[in-house]
């Protein structure tokens, strides 16, 4: 904001308590702590120089209203930060006044009150003196509520006109009560009103933001309170750009016009690149044009294939490869952009290769915060101080039922500043997000890890991996008639025919005519999805039915149909795409397809991945840390039971079914070594005594007898445990063995519910962000080929798949075997299995 005020209420119940001493009378007294809070709010908004309004007599609403008046009256728009319901009186038709719920994010002006009240601003509190407000103690009129008020003030115009004409009231219960309690009403009526009659002034020379803070004194109480994050804001709003004037946003249809721009490109060693298509899927994208920047406030746009109605000549694809390519390629000449690999992608199918990847402010912004949004108009606006421009305002709201617009349809006088938006909000980010970065102990991770894995990613993007379409057909038809089989089955458990697919028909089904037993509500009724169902699968035959008709269904839909459809027309492969900005523990993803979750052990998932073939004359070669995890947990607990089970080859699961059930390892039974499986990543993932009698189909008395003893025999990883969440709770972050960090203010929520989520993630951050970290390691690290030929074409949680030709197999293996094993020292050896084939499925 560029002025703020904060409003308190001062104590007691003010003129409202003389109208009606019952007012507010059964409100409880705030609890002490919150006292002592509300304290340090106000110590806090002193430091920032926001001036605080208090008025005896007077309650917060009241003065809000008086300042409001007062801004208006000045020229000035108002933005009321609250969620109280009595001020939505304050919002103007004309959009000078908005409230803003800043717990939920949501904006509400004449259209938003509307739709809660079902009546204007200016009848809200004709509708809250008829409905009355029980926190309050203000007394309503019984059996009118939100809706039945909005009708009566529909009808009736306003408040004082339902009184006037009760005899027009047609329900006779409601015309009852409105008469009986017509006092109560009137006495609402006064107490819900905002007085902006105050005895305070609207000064805005007071109230301007950011010019009256005490810096030094806001970090003795940050560093006092232990608010790490916001000691860091301060630090940031310190090294803050200025706020972006205008700027020169050029559309470039002329060769000269380019060539210079790329002259000036060669001189600051900077380019801010972005490529636009209509398409999203970067190997399927039609070129429409490229936003350009050499140096911030000026960008510019050049269309090479926009096509409407009086659309201006453009440069044609070669003219714009022919100046472009060569700065493109140069690899001293720094490319910065955001997603840079979208963008690189794009250009390279279109013959510009990319070469000099300097930086990228989506990864940035994801390094700096893995939870929040990396969309470039709020990293923007949040980080370079830029006004933003969204595309759906930009472009025309479609007609019901015709297609969206796409950017090449729209014209070049509107698509040039918001494209050359993008460049410039590049260039901008890349100085800003780098201090951060420093700040944050991130730009190490940045620079060496992240950024070099940008253009690794891009090249598999662009590579792709070949996949046989026939073995999936026969596969499909396989499926087909396991999931009839199922369906018949079903059918029979039910005694009857019903749609499977159909959760409403399904509920009826399974607690209504079977009479088992729900064990969770849905807004629409009791549920029946996996954890529902896995409930009641051991009552019943059919839930257990229904769960693998739905597993299998899901597979078909989302692989053995979907695959062949996802097969490029141009390179027979599918290419998938990898997001390095999307898991919040640092691991790679994929999208269309999600290669994530094919089932690694299950004959389907096995069959799915057959189809992933090797071309003629190479092979399949997959590479997989064994174990990666809880090797990590082992260096990072140094427990010496865990530690030396690694060291001598040992089974874990084995020596862990050693150490809880108190047996020999030649005692050790399949069971026992399974459950112990189960609690070896049960503690990683912060399983608790429920989630493991689940897993594991135990009492939560004996899970937690479980957990107990495996905590009892391996001290150590207690011990990291406890203090990973001592350190976490005092900094609300976590970090991995390289630096990458993960923000966690919920470890000082309320709500128990989240609060024991963000303690679940602070323990496992470090050790699946680790091993995330490793992989990418060794992913760089095998940046070039370690044999001719060699190709990276896919990774998959803890893989690494190759492509590689069939008199190369033995030596890639052992030096890829080698380079990932070797990637980083930890007190127990990594281990990598190694395995090749003529398709993923033998190689695995």
């Amino acid at each position: 904001p560029s002025h703020m005020a904060v409003v308190m209420d001062s104590p007691g119940r003010g003129f409202r308590g003389e109208i009606d001493p019952e007012y507010k009378a059964n409100r409880a007294k705030a609890p002490p702590d919150l006292k002592h809070q509300i304290g340090r709010c106000r110590e806090i908004f002193e430091a920032y120089g926001v001036p605080i309004y208090m008025k005896e007599g007077y309650e917060a609403d009241d003065l809000i209203a008086t300042l409001t008046r007062q801004a208006i009256e000045q020229g000035w728009r108002v933005v009321i930060a609250s969620t109280d319901k009595d001020l939505m009186q304050l919002i103007r038709a004309d959009e000078r006044v908005l409230c803003w719920d800043a717990m939920r994010n949501k904006v509400y002006g004449m259209a938003e009150v509307d739709k809660k009240f079902g009546v204007a601003p200016q009848h809200v509190r004709d509708v809250l003196a008829l409905i009355g407000d029980s926190s309050d103690n203000v007394a309503g009129v019984p059996g009118v509520g939100p809706k039945t008020a909005a009708k009566l003030i529909d009808e009736f115009g306003d408040f004082d006109s339902i009184f006037k004409r009760l005899e027009e009231v047609k329900r006779p219960k409601l015309k009852s009560n409105l008469t009986e309690h017509e006092e109560a009403a009137r006495r609402a009526f006064e107490l819900v009103a905002l007085r902006d009659d105050a005895d305070l002034r609207f000064e805005p020379e007071k109230l301007q933001y950011g010019t009256h803070k005490n810096t030094e004194r806001l970090i003795e109480l940050f560093t006092e309170l232990q608010f790490t994050r916001f000691l860091e804001m301060i630090e940031e709003e310190a090294d803050a750009p200025e706020p972006t004037g205008p700027t020169d946003y050029a559309t470039i249809t002329e060769e000269a016009d380019l060539e210079a721009l790329m002259a000036a490109a060669k001189e600051s060693k900077t380019l801010a690149v972005f490529a636009f298509a209509p398409e999203t899927e970067a190997m399927r994208a039609r070129l429409t044009g490229l936003a350009i920047a050499a140096k911030a406030g000026q960008a510019a746009y050049v269309p090479v294939d926009h096509h409407y109605l009086g659309a201006p000549r453009q440069l044609d694809l070669e003219t714009v490869q022919r100046i472009v390519g060569p700065v493109l390629a140069d690899p001293a000449i720094a490319k910065v952009g955001h997603d840079l690999k979208f963008t690189q992608v794009v250009l390279e199918r279109h013959g510009m290769p990319v070469h000099g990847v300097g930086g990228d402010s989506m990864l940035a912004a994801y390094l700096l915060d893995s939870e929040a949004t990396t969309k470039l108009g709020i990293v923007a606006e949040r980080d370079a101080r830029m006004n933003w421009t969204d595309f759906s305002k930009l472009a025309p709201k479609p007609k019901r039922g015709a297609p969206k617009p796409t950017i090449d349809t729209l014209d070049l006088e509107l698509v040039t500043p918001w494209a050359g938006a993008h460049a410039e909000a590049a260039l901008r980010l890349d100085e800003a997000q780098s201090k951060k970065l420093v700040r944050a102990q991130l730009d190490g991770l940045y620079r060496d890890l992240e950024l070099p894995l940008s253009s690794i990613l891009t090249r598999m993007e662009e590579r792709g991996v070949l996949v046989d379409p026939e073995p999936l057909a026969a596969l499909a038809v396989e499926m087909d008639r396991d999931l009839a089989e199922i369906e018949t089955k079903a059918h029979e458990a039910a005694g009857h025919e019903f749609n499977l697919a159909s959760p409403k028909q399904l509920e009826g089904v399974l607690f209504d005519e079977l009479g088992l037993k729900s064990t969770r509500k849905t807004k629409t009724g009791r549920s029946t999805d996996a954890e529902a169902l896995e409930a009641i699968a051991d009552d019943h035959p059919l839930p257990r039915l229904v769960l693998e008709h739905r597993q299998i269904a899901k597979l078909k839909g989302t692989y053995v149909d979907a695959l062949p459809s996802l097969i490029h027309p141009e390179t027979g492969r599918i290419h998938t795409r990898w997001d390095q900005a999307m898991a919040a523990t640092g691991r790679i993803s994929s999208q269309n397809p999600n290669l994530q979750n094919i089932p690694i052990r299950t004959p389907i998932g096995r069959r799915i991945r057959e189809a992933f073939v090797a071309p003629e004359g190479m092979r399949i070669l997959s590479c997989d840390y064994s174990q990666i995890e809880l090797r990590v947990l082992a260096h990072l607990s140094h427990d010496p039971k865990l530690v030396e089970a690694f060291k001598t080859g040992q089974d874990v699961h084995v020596r862990t079914a050693m150490e809880v059930f108190g047996v020999s390892e030649d005692e050790v039974t399949p069971t026992m070594r399974g459950q112990s499986k189960t609690v070896n990543f049960g503690v990683i993932y912060g399983m608790g005594a429920v989630a493991l009698g689940k897993k594991l189909g135990i009492s939560r008395k004996e899970a937690k007898g479980f957990i107990d003893a495996y905590f009892e025999r391996y001290e150590g990883v207690r011990a990291f445990m406890d203090e990973t969440l001592e350190e976490a709770h005092r900094t609300k972050t976590v970090r991995t063995l390289l630096g990458r960090r993960r923000l966690l203010p919920d470890l000082s929520s309320t709500n128990h519910m989240r609060r024991a989520y963000a303690e679940r993630i602070a323990g496992n951050t470090p050790i699946q962000g680790t091993a995330a970290d490793i992989l990418k390691l060794a992913m760089v690290k095998l940046r070039d080929p370690v044999v001719k030929g060699l190709r990276m074409v896919l990774t998959v949680h803890d893989e690494l798949v190759f492509e590689v030709p069939e008199d190369q197999v033995e030596a890639a293996a052992t030096a890829i075997q080698s380079a990932m094993e070797e990637v980083m020292a930890l007190d127990v050896p990594l281990v990598v299995d190694v395995g090749h084939g003529a398709h993923w499925g033998a190689a695995h």
